[in-house]
């Protein structure tokens, strides 16, 4: 079962975009995407991104993630940043993960408030295939709550390549004017395996606002993914 050190809080990490296919270590991505979304919300066009993530494992069950990101917007009238870093600790069994995070995201060129976030997340390892997922998040700087549930599904397709998919919904508190139910979210990707510790993952992404301020949204985008 691979581990996604930070699918609560990082967007590409995050918390939640890229998987790793080891199941402790250092992984350092870097990434385009036509638009970030970000719980539904646009925040930049033509963005570049970086993590890295590692952890280190306390017990058979339980470790600890810690994780950085930057992103900043490329297109000419853009002026977007984000920064923020995590630290997560995770209790994992065969079919069973949950654990509790603490973040801390700071923007530029956004209207959104930098701050902390925290909360727990748990994972059920419904098959060697599929994972049900759900997170609640206070975001501090906001000062109110978000939620989600998801699926994550992946199949190999060969020794050296796999496609994987994720769908959800999501609930805010009063976030941003937002109330009630957010958006449902999609994202489809091939990672092939350049070599045993380098991937190139292309993806599509889409978020379908529920709210009735959201605005339906699209997106594409490429990781490079390098683990040690």
């Amino acid at each position: 079962m691979k581990l996604s050190a930070f699918f609560c809080i990082l967007p590409a990490v995050v918390v939640a975009e890229v998987e790793s296919n080891i199941p402790l270590g250092v992984e350092a991505v870097t990434g385009y995407r036509t638009e970030y979304i970000h719980r539904g919300m646009s925040l930049a066009d033509d963005v570049i991104d970086f993590q890295l993530e590692s952890g280190f494992a306390l017990s058979d069950t339980w470790s600890i993630g810690l994780g950085g990101w930057h992103a900043a917007g490329t297109a000419s009238e853009a002026n977007f940043s984000e920064t923020s870093g995590s630290v997560e600790l995770r209790y994992d069994e065969k079919s069973f993960s949950s654990g509790w995070a603490l973040g801390y995201r700071s923007f530029s060129g956004s209207q959104l408030i930098d701050g902390l976030e925290t909360g727990p997340f748990c994972s059920w390892h419904a098959t060697a295939d599929l994972d049900v997922n759900a997170e609640l998040r206070y975001d501090d700087g906001a000062r109110t709550w978000y939620a989600k549930a998801e699926l994550y599904w992946s199949k190999p397709l060969d020794k050296k390549s796999f496609v994987s998919a994720l769908a959800g919904i999501s609930a805010v508190g009063d976030y941003y004017d937002r109330k009630g139910l957010n958006d449902v979210f999609l994202r489809i990707s091939y990672t092939y395996n350049v070599a045993s510790n380098v991937s190139l993952t292309p993806f599509l992404g889409s978020s379908i606002g529920l709210d009735e301020i959201a605005e339906d949204r699209g997106y594409g985008g490429v990781w490079f993914e390098v683990s040690f």
